[in-house]
């Protein structure tokens, strides 16, 4: 069980909540500290391993992140930034202790019953309950257990969840001013399987909650949208972009695109820019690699509204032969125009970096390309980003933060006033995430989610564009039952002037 106190935050005209991240935390780590100590450097304390060493129980380091730096005129990387694979990030169980819950004795401020305060006002579409309150639970791994009191240092995986808190926050107190009523508990889900059951079997906070957002890992989300089936709330995912969370959960929301709304997002580019008989399909000749080739196929005859089409040309790689040194690739270049490579391949850098310097090398000095990769490739260390620059590299991604942008500028000096530090994409995440379902809720009620596809709207680093994915069937039934609700929004980036920015 969890034994993070779960602090009630009442949102309303009368009562807004002030307090910033560095208030909530001496709550959930029973320690106290300002905010400015949230963002110092990560330094090793007691509880953390030695430089090169890892306890078997801890959690696999975050991977970092390379940004360009203009002064420099390089690439830089930035640690701390968490980026996993396209379905979840790969993290280990940490133990958890069996404690009962603590919870706040502080009752909310404002009318209504202590613990509860939702009065119905109405009933809107599907039967969705308008009510006077919401009540809000976060579940994020802030890893209170991993904190070092002495040192006041945190895990640096718990990055990922201060940063996306502190978005929340600032959310949260738009949200208020506009006089928007939510009832928020956090939780620690410690990125456990045990915490998180415990506390979807006895919390309170959690069972009362009409709108859930998190956790973070796959397996976590799939526990709590199971909750959410049972108990009628909406599950709000932020972060997995797996397709096999919750199988016919209408309460399941998920604001990152799977791995085919990726695959269908760079087809549909494609085919605006180039002709089907320019493309080639690109992967190790591994089944998983090769199977990914369907979502390209399967939306080009979609698109197309074509039957029996001619497939697409794909090249499948001998995966003993990543070096690519035996690969003679200039059969697969056109004579008569530009050549499209479309490579969803990302597990292996080396393979990537060899098979971008095969390109080039293979081509004459006549023959254009463009190479069409996934959001991983940003996060590549190693590769020379001359091959990106040549090649015409373009990328499908989630989120895409533009430093032009004044909103983004203004959030980002907001941000620094606040917490004293540089907000990362997840704190754009949690910002947008917060202030778009606090206003859809307060607005549609309780079954809220039956008016996404109405309200498509750009936030700061992504558009959230919602659809309801339906269980196929094939006993002609006129309202097909609803598999999730997913963000079909993908960004394409195009990697120019040594920079990633949106493809036209």
């Amino acid at each position: 069980m969890i034994s993070v106190p779960n602090l009630r935050q009442q949102l309303s005209g009368n009562s807004t909540v002030r307090r910033a991240l560095g208030c909530l935390l001496p709550l959930l780590f029973v320690v106290t500290f300002s905010a400015c100590e949230l963002f110092k450097p990560i330094s090793q304390g007691p509880n953390e391993p030695q430089s090169g060493q890892k306890p078997k129980d801890e959690l696999d380091p975050i991977q970092g992140r390379r940004v360009y730096d203009p002064v420099t005129g390089t690439y830089v990387l930035v640690r701390n930034s968490p980026t996993d694979p396209m379905d979840t990030i790969v993290w280990r169980d940490i133990p958890s202790s069996i404690e009962p819950p603590i919870y706040s004795t502080t009752a909310p401020v404002g009318t209504g019953p202590i613990g509860n305060p939702v009065n119905p006002i109405g009933v809107g579409e599907g039967n969705s309950q308008l009510l006077s309150f919401y009540n809000v639970a976060v579940v994020l791994p802030f890893l209170s257990d991993r904190y070092s009191a002495v040192d006041k240092t945190f895990s640096s995986n718990s990055s990922w969840a201060l940063q996306f808190y502190s978005g929340m926050q600032m959310a949260f107190d738009e949200l208020s001013a506009q006089g928007i009523p939510l009832n928020v508990s956090v939780m620690d889900s410690k990125a456990s399987e045990q915490v998180v059951t415990t506390l979807a079997r006895t919390n309170r906070d959690l069972n009362n909650a009409h709108l859930i957002i998190g956790p973070y890992l796959r397996s976590n989300v799939s526990i709590l949208a199971e909750k959410a089936r049972s108990t009628g709330a909406v599950l709000v995912s932020p972060h997995s972009a797996s397709s096999n969370v919750s199988e016919k959960n209408p309460n399941y929301v998920q604001a990152s695109p799977t791995l085919e709304s990726h695959c269908q997002a760079i087809m549909q580019h494609v085919l605006q820019h180039f002709s089907a008989d320019q493309i080639v399909l690109v992967a190790l000749d591994t089944p998983g690699e090769t199977a990914r080739f369907d979502y390209f196929q399967k939306e080009y005859d979609r698109l197309t509204g074509l039957k029996n089409t001619t497939p697409l040309k794909t090249l499948a790689i001998d995966s003993t032969k990543t070096t690519m040194s035996s690969v003679n690739l200039s059969s697969w270049f056109s004579n008569s125009g530009e050549t499209v490579f479309i490579v969803p391949s990302w597990s292996q850098e080396t393979f990537i970096y060899n098979l971008l310097r095969k390109l080039d090398n293979d081509r004459s000095s006549y023959q254009q390309v463009t190479v069409y990769g996934m959001p991983q490739w940003m996060e590549y260390e190693r590769i020379d980003f001359d091959y990106y620059e040549k090649l015409n590299v373009h990328v499908s991604s989630s989120s895409f933060i533009d430093d032009l942008n004044p909103d983004i500028r203004q959030f980002k000096r907001q941000f620094y006033e606040r917490y004293g530090d540089i907000p990362k994409e997840e704190a754009y995440s949690g910002y947008d995430l917060t202030r778009y379902f606090g206003r859809m809720i307060n607005k549609y009620g309780t079954k809220f989610q039956l008016k996404l596809e109405e309200f498509p709207e750009e936030m700061l680093h992504t558009q959230y564009a919602f659809q309801r994915i339906i269980v196929p069937t094939t006993t002609g039934m006129e309202f097909p039952q609803v598999e999730r609700w997913e963000n079909k929004y993908v960004n394409i980036l195009k990697f120019q002037n040594y920079r990633f920015s949106k493809a036209d």
